[in-house]
């Protein structure tokens, strides 16, 4: 099987340890080993190593490769000279994997998800597969939601059209955005509906296909790198043929408008790492609803987040807080406010504080 890792990110919302050049996925925020480490180690077993396509930005692939030394090819992460969103990305990834390894399932996955057990993942990714070798279908992986949350795109499960190794697989009826919460639990309440987890199923060719009918822009290029396919180093290829890729995700340009697109249940936790509030789902809290990471020391204090990095962070009467501190910089916000952390960075962007970014 082949995989791919949509690395190219920098996650804002966890500032201010992740930066441009050490992004959210090359952080470990489980005290298990990078995010992208983990992401491979998932796929052990399902593709070798040469079946595996990491895709980052041009910035961050030295740091990549050093993270995944050992376990992914150093040719196999390929460097973006600009970003262009998951579209250009994932067909990129099917071009070069198609004429490496042929007409083969390809499982997309960002690198920086947290997914449990394994065993439960691969035996759901297996399935999938041989449901795309089988069909021409786009496959997306839904998540049951847990509660009413307006932070993800939703998907509406249709019919059933068919199983595979005992899960069920339904079409999409429709992909819907981030709702409010009344809609949200109008979502949950009624059944049917599942999280938008950004992970996919297809073959190479299926992907290509679609891309051609729904973005020949994208299509035109990615011809044009499949074309000039060794003659000259890749990177060079791409410096002057990818700048062309329109800038637009796989969801919007092709799976809202793709005819077979089907989706199964992630039968597996699932965790996107959205914002420092994740630390709290992996590290215990004490008696006063506490998460302290690093050198700590809480008084008087509850219902706090705190990282500390490089030096002892001490709080002293306060509740609902976010604390994280690094050498450089240190980051104290409302637990209600995590998801407005990249204001704090558009801000430093704006005021050319960029040695912090």
């Amino acid at each position: 099987m082949l995989s791919v890792i949509m690395a190219g990110g920098v996650g804002e919302r966890f500032w201010p340890m992740s930066r441009s050049r050490r992004p959210k996925q090359l952080l470990d925020l489980t005290g298990r080993g990078s995010m992208i480490a983990l992401t491979v180690e998932r796929l052990r077993g399902l593709s070798e190593p040469e079946e595996i396509l990491v895709i980052t930005n041009a910035a961050q692939r030295d740091a990549v490769v050093a993270a995944l030394a050992g376990r992914v090819p150093e040719e196999n992460v390929i460097g973006e000279p600009v970003g262009r969103n998951t579209a250009p990305c994932i067909g990129l990834a099917a071009v070069l994997l198609q004429r490496r390894h042929g007409d083969e399932p390809m499982v997309v996955l960002p690198a920086d998800h947290l997914v449990e057990p394994t065993e439960d993942f691969q035996r759901l990714v297996r399935a999938a597969g041989d449901f795309v070798r089988a069909h021409p279908s786009l496959l997306t992986f839904g998540v049951r939601p847990a509660r009413p949350d307006t932070g993800y795109g939703y998907i509406q499960a249709g019919e059933r059209v068919g199983e595979t190794a005992g899960f069920p697989v339904h079409r999409v009826a429709a992909f819907l955005e981030k709702p409010d919460e009344e809609r949200a639990r109008e979502f949950l309440a009624a059944g049917g509906y599942y999280w938008n987890s950004g992970m996919f199923m297809w073959t190479t060719s299926a992907i290509l296909r679609e891309i051609a009918v729904h973005l020949p822009d994208l299509a035109r290029v990615l011809d044009r790198i499949d074309r000039a396919w060794g003659t000259g180093p890749l990177p060079e290829v791409l410096k002057g043929l990818y700048p062309g890729a329109p800038s637009i995700s796989i969801d919007y340009g092709v799976m809202e408008k793709a005819d077979d697109v089907v989706v199964i249940e992630a039968a597996f936790a699932w965790n996107d790492v959205g914002s420092w509030e994740f630390v709290r789902d992996v590290h215990r809290s004490d008696e006063e609803g506490n998460v302290a990471v690093g050198d700590v020391v809480l008084l008087e204090s509850s219902r706090n987040t705190v990282v500390a990095g490089s030096r002892l962070v001490a709080t002293l009467g306060v509740e609902g807080l976010v604390v994280v501190e690094t050498e450089d910089a240190v980051l104290v916000c409302g637990r209600d406010r995590v998801q407005e952390v990249k204001r704090v960075v558009a801000a430093l962007r704006e005021g050319g504080r960029r040695d912090l970014l």
